[in-house]
């Protein structure tokens, strides 16, 4: 019985650092996606000068490229989610 415990022990740690894993991966594409959509809103590659004005182009991009971030992020986990059940 002793082993069936520590089976299903080391399969939930493994579950949860996939979890955990896949949590990380989320947030580095939600904040890479809106520190680049931030500063391309903010400073558009087309200005001459690069002047940032306000900071609200800088907020409303990073709040854009958040978003963005998080759907690519999940297209990935469910991309991934999808080759592991047909294997």
């Amino acid at each position: 019985m002793l082993p069936i415990c520590y089976q299903f022990r080391d399969e939930s740690l493994l579950q949860m650092r996939n979890n955990s894993t896949v949590a990380v991966g989320i947030n580095f594409l939600s904040v890479l996606a809106g520190t680049v959509i931030g500063t391309w809103v903010a400073v558009p590659p087309t200005q001459e000068r690069q002047e940032i004005s306000s900071i609200q182009p800088i907020l409303i991009g990073v709040g854009i490229g958040e978003i963005i971030g998080l759907i690519l992020a999940l297209i990935v986990i469910w991309m991934a989610n999808k080759n592991e059940r047909s294997v």
